[in-house]
């Protein structure tokens, strides 16, 4: 494993722009109302939600980069952005009134059954379980995307315009339904990572050497892949399919804190939750009084600086 890099530091530092960036959400865009309505009844829920979703998807994304012994695998990797998408797109063409609670219940239930399908298909055949789960997975997000189209194809234009901006991403949680929610997915799945940061170490290097050592490697994977799934499809369901942070986050933090899962974990989850706050925060600032989607936030922000960090390191 790495050694980790200056990790006296890096906690006040991670703390510091937690803190910085929580206000910050609290405080950029209009107000229109009565200031403490807005920030208690829209900034905290919303900011509660980028904490919450941040930290999920940063700390899933540690836990596949893990079992799959691949530093670009991402929350995404196992069809999640796939089954969410197709099943909250399902439910807007399908002319149904929704509260926007069912329709992060609904995105949430599809990320996780694409999960499971994606375990089925994985069980079956040779070669390594890795190799497996990231095949099975890349199949799933295809099939997914490509029904999803078909959806989209033959909506309506009101209909069409929900799904798009569904797929793009939003924190705009209304109140504090949507975060309470999530913490019902959040709370076990993080509590499983965070018991299991040894397994994570071990899993990293490589399923035989594991064994060697006394680890039941079937039996953690499993569990580690139901937390994973635990943590991306409660996000993926209440923020939409908002890529980047549990592919780059993980990666940066791997540079300053190292390989050790027992750091890499916690650290990535702060992380996670910094680079949301932030995000949401130029979302709101850069075309305010309207917002960018999340989503759209991260991609631009995220692709180059990722793109960046690969050709630095010459990797890519």
């Amino acid at each position: 494993m790495a050694e980790p890099q200056g990790p006296g530091i890096l906690w006040p530092v991670l703390g510091a722009f937690l803190v910085g960036g929580f206000l910050l959400s609290l405080a950029v865009g209009p107000m229109g109302l009565s200031e403490g309505w807005v920030v208690m009844r829209l900034r905290l829920p919303r900011a509660l939600l980028a904490v919450l979703a941040g930290s999920s998807l940063a700390a899933s994304g540690c836990v596949l980069q893990s079992i799959l012994r691949n530093e670009l695998a991402t929350p995404y990797t196992l069809g999640i952005s796939a089954g969410a998408a197709l099943a909250a797109g399902a439910l807007i063409v399908s002319n149904l009134v929704v509260s926007s609670l069912a329709l992060v219940a609904t995105g949430t239930l599809g990320a996780l059954v694409a999960v499971a399908v994606v375990y089925l298909l994985a069980r079956r055949g040779s070669g390594s379980a890795g190799v497996r789960l990231l095949l099975a997975g890349i199949t799933v997000n295809l099939v997914g995307a490509s029904i999803l189209m078909l959806f989209e194809y033959f909506s309506p234009a009101s209909r069409l315009v929900e799904i798009v901006r569904w797929l793009m991403g939003s924190l705009a949680a209304v109140d504090t339904t949507v975060p309470v929610f999530l913490l019902l997915f959040v709370v076990p799945g993080m509590a499983i990572v965070l018991a299991n940061t040894g397994t994570l170490n071990q899993l990293a290097s490589g399923e035989t050497v594991a064994a060697s050592r006394g680890v039941t490697v079937g039996r953690k994977r499993n569990v580690l892949l139901i937390a994973s799934a635990l943590l991306a499809g409660g996000s993926v369901g209440a923020i939409g399919p908002v890529g980047f942070v549990g592919l780059v986050v993980p990666h940066i933090m791997r540079k300053l804190v190292g390989g050790d899962y027992r750091r890499l974990v916690p650290a990535s989850a702060v992380a996670g939750m910094v680079a949301l706050l932030l995000a949401d925060s130029i979302a709101r600032i850069v075309i305010s009084p309207a917002e960018l989607p999340i989503g759209v936030v991260m991609s631009l922000v995220g692709g180059p600086f990722f793109l960046f960090l690969l050709l630095r390191s010459g990797r890519y």
